[in-house]
């Protein structure tokens, strides 16, 4: 018989199995990092780019360049790019972030020169139809206007607005007339700025043969290399003062929270105590924010708290809807939740809780070569690799309850805090 009403016994978790990585350097100076796994009957190749938003002359620029690739080359139109894709099984992805942008492709390996080669010529030969730029920006415009009316979408944005400042291009901050006065020109100048060799490393994994190899060879090291580096100015974050922050929604029916300050880099000394640290307060479904905020209180249906490391800089967050009446509650009890971690040790049982929880989601973001190469890609923009894995494992494990309270004390102090909200 199953014992329902007694919880299972925790097990040891074993460290992740790291696959080993490949790197070379085409003549252009594309940097090729591949992970090879031949039971892979598929691969899948991720062309990243130092073209995200933070390089944008002005909002919308950088997302729509990136995303008009697919839509146009001198050789073939939007339709024949996009059955020749299908034809072939492909799937193909873009993406523009903060710094980075990505084009992604995933294909069977018997056909990776068709796929590859229709891939880089959207990277060598984009032209930005006009017509097609219409129907894209209309489209995101009207996606826009539907998100700006969500409480959920204004927290987030006068959040970023009020944390980075809000002439820094990590705010994003979008208008309506925007998505009016963006140009063929200024896409496409951007395109040729930033979509070439100087800015691109390549990523690939899954069944990378010699024949993926040689066409990714020939078809990435025809990416122009400029004459000179592109210069993009430093933009220093101008933060607004830390302090309460509400954006008016009249007939909203619930309120958006943001709660944040700076967070943790990824290669500072104190992160893996942190990832922890955040686990407890926030980070998993059975956090004390949840447990206190949902399954007590009954205030919303979800609360979580995240720590975002970024090439220029880091934030923390706690995020969540509540119904309007219980929002000065949510942020009082979150509150006390902070200064109960920065006052009282964590108990053993949800330290080894929370240490096992968070080793299986190390776990699980390196299963399988697609989701190492993932976390590769991430890592190489910081110098280091999966490695890190390894050693953030070891880390957390050793950290102690003192550990946390001297974190929870450093970090936790909750008049350095940003509190947004967006409703009634």
């Amino acid at each position: 018989m199953i014992q329902r009403d007694t919880a299972p016994a925790l097990t040891p978790l074993f460290e992740p199995n790291l696959l080993p990585y490949q790197q070379f350097t085409l003549d252009n100076g594309v940097t090729v990092a591949y992970i090879h796994d031949p039971s892979q009957e598929v691969f899948k190749i991720d062309a990243v780019f130092e073209a995200g938003i933070y390089y944008q002359p002005r909002p919308l620029v950088a997302s729509t360049a990136i995303n008009m690739l697919n839509e146009g080359t001198t050789r073939h139109t939007a339709e024949e790019i996009a059955d020749l894709f299908d034809f072939y099984g492909a799937y193909t992805d873009f993406n523009c972030g903060f710094n980075k942008s990505e084009l992604s492709l995933i294909s069977l390996t018997k056909y990776a020169a068709q796929t590859i080669g229709m891939l880089a010529e959207l990277l060598l030969d984009s032209i930005v139809p006009e017509n097609e730029l219409d129907i894209f920006l209309t489209n995101k415009r009207q996606e826009f206007l539907v998100n700006r009316e969500k409480t959920s979408y204004m927290a987030r944005k006068k959040f970023s607005e009020v944390f980075f400042g809000s002439s820094h291009p990590y705010s994003n901050i979008v208008r309506d007339s925007d998505f009016l006065n963006v140009t063929p020109e200024e896409v496409r100048d951007f395109y040729r700025r930033h979509i070439n060799a100087r800015n691109c490393r390549i990523m690939i994994c899954g069944n990378v043969n010699r024949e993926v190899l040689q066409t990714v060879s020939g078809q990435f090291g025809q990416l122009p290399v400029p004459p000179s580096p592109v210069t993009d100015p430093t933009r220093p974050f101008s933060p607004e003062q830390t302090g309460r922050y509400h954006v008016t929604k009249s007939n909203a029916m619930q309120t958006s929270i943001r709660i944040g300050k700076s967070g943790v880099r990824l290669l500072e000394e104190d992160y893996a105590g942190y990832m922890l640290l955040n686990t407890i307060l926030g980070g998993y479904f059975g956090s004390r924010l949840m447990s206190n905020i949902r399954e007590e209180k009954g205030y919303t249906y979800g609360i979580n708290s995240f720590n975002v490391s970024m090439p220029q800089g880091s934030y923390w967050c706690i995020a969540a809807d509540v119904n309007n009446e219980y929002a000065d509650s949510t942020v009082e009890e979150t509150f006390k939740e902070i200064e109960r971690l920065k006052q009282q040790a964590v108990g053993n049982e949800e330290m080894n809780l929370v240490k096992n929880f968070l080793h299986g989601e190390l776990l699980r973001e390196l299963d399988g070569v697609f989701s190492q190469s993932d976390a590769l890609k991430h890592k190489l923009n910081y110098s280091t690799d999966n490695r890190i894995y390894i050693d953030l494992i070891h880390r957390i494990k050793r950290c102690t309850a003192d550990e946390l309270l001297r974190l929870a004390n450093k970090y936790w102090n909750t008049e350095e805090m940003y509190i947004v909200t967006a409703g009634k």
